[in-house]
């Protein structure tokens, strides 16, 4: 079964206000990052604190634990969350400018002895870009003595994934007022 994580909390200080409800082409980022993940994995997970978003009926929703662990908290708590049969699952972040690209690069592609990832035009690996075998991410999930404030490049580090690179227009995400503006974002 294939499976899709879009990370989708944390406290988008550098926006200065929720950046995954503010909306590209009629949707909120949020909704975008969900329905691109829909349109290659059968089971999504959000990890999110409660959102009144319309994109999240009929995924699943959780709770990064603690609240506001950051992302790797927000990745275990969506692992765990994963149905039994998951073998693959992509791990999106939710303020993806393009979702719908990262889901196109990784779709078809290769996979290292645990994943793939996209690496941007300044040569870093973008592991909330990427598509792992859900085992591996379990291993390091389990393995790690805690998940809270953890960089989630920290979690993955021991993974031995396939790094593919892509183009900043692919990875660029939306993380500043100023970026946003750039996207065309309201």
């Amino acid at each position: 079964m294939r499976c899709a994580v879009v990370l989708a909390g944390g406290r988008s200080s550098r926006m200065g206000t929720d950046k995954l409800a503010l909306t590209l082409e009629g949707e909120t980022l949020l909704g975008r990052a969900v329905r691109a993940a829909g349109t290659w994995a059968e089971h999504v997970v959000v990890a999110s604190p409660v959102r009144s978003d319309p994109a999240l009926a009929g995924v699943t929703v959780v709770l990064e634990d603690p609240p506001l662990g950051g992302p790797a908290a927000g990745l275990a708590a969506a692992v765990a969350a994963l149905p039994e049969g998951a073998v693959e699952t992509l791990v999106l972040a939710g303020d993806l400018a393009d979702p719908w690209a990262v889901v196109a690069a990784l779709a078809d592609a290769d996979l290292g002895d645990d994943g793939v990832v996209l690496v941007d035009d300044e040569g870093w690996p973008q592991y909330l870009a990427g598509r792992y075998l859900v085992a591996s991410l379990r291993r390091v999930v389990e393995a790690a003595p805690t998940v809270r404030d953890v960089a989630v490049r920290r979690l993955l580090a021991p993974l031995v994934v396939r790094r593919l690179p892509a183009s900043s227009e692919v990875t660029r995400d939306i993380d500043t007022p100023e970026q946003a503006r750039a996207a065309r974002v309201e």
